[in-house]
């Protein structure tokens, strides 16, 4: 079992998603090469070799149904814990009890997924129209392109690790 104690509470979630989220957020910003902005769309770039290439529509919209997915997947996990929880069953199963010791953190982890899903869906598209509005395309910045990966990253970590937080004690 994944920290039997640790699962008490919706925000010892965050104690686990917190430096993930620091971590991969830091290495997106230093990893990146230092440029003043970033193009999202690879037809503004200055190469020649991609003048042709298409526009950022298509990643951006296979970005947002993976998150949609997730967070679809998260908020009926969600929806299958409460319900556990709320059953009022006079001698509950030893999974039912199993439930409720996981259920905590493990709701924290699928919420986290959630808003962090949904800042990426929000943020992507409202810096991506002020992209396309700008004359010269400088708007999407180091720190921009770091926050929307870090988290779009760890929101589909935190769905991964509720999965595997709740199956690992479910199920050993």
């Amino acid at each position: 079992m994944l920290c039997g104690p640790f699962n008490g509470s919706i925000w010892h979630a965050l104690w686990v998603l917190l430096p993930l989220f620091s971590v991969v957020g830091l290495l997106e910003y230093f990893i990146l090469h230092k440029a003043p902005h970033y193009f999202f769309d690879p037809k503004h770039n200055e190469d020649p070799r991609l003048q042709e290439a298409g526009d950022y529509e298509p990643h951006s919209a296979r970005y947002q149904g993976l998150a949609k997915l997730a967070i679809t997947l998260s908020a009926a996990a969600i929806a299958f814990l409460v319900n556990a929880l709320a059953s009022d069953k006079p001698t509950p199963s030893a999974f039912s009890l199993r439930v409720q010791a996981v259920a905590p953190i493990v709701i924290g982890f699928f919420g986290s997924c959630i808003s962090m899903l949904v800042a990426f869906m929000v943020l992507q598209s409202m810096w991506y129209e002020t992209y396309c509005h700008s004359p010269d395309h400088s708007t999407y910045t180091r720190w921009k392109y770091a926050l929307s990966t870090s988290l779009g990253l760890t929101g589909l970590l935190s769905f991964v690790i509720g999965f595997i937080w709740l199956g690992d004690n479910l199920f050993n």
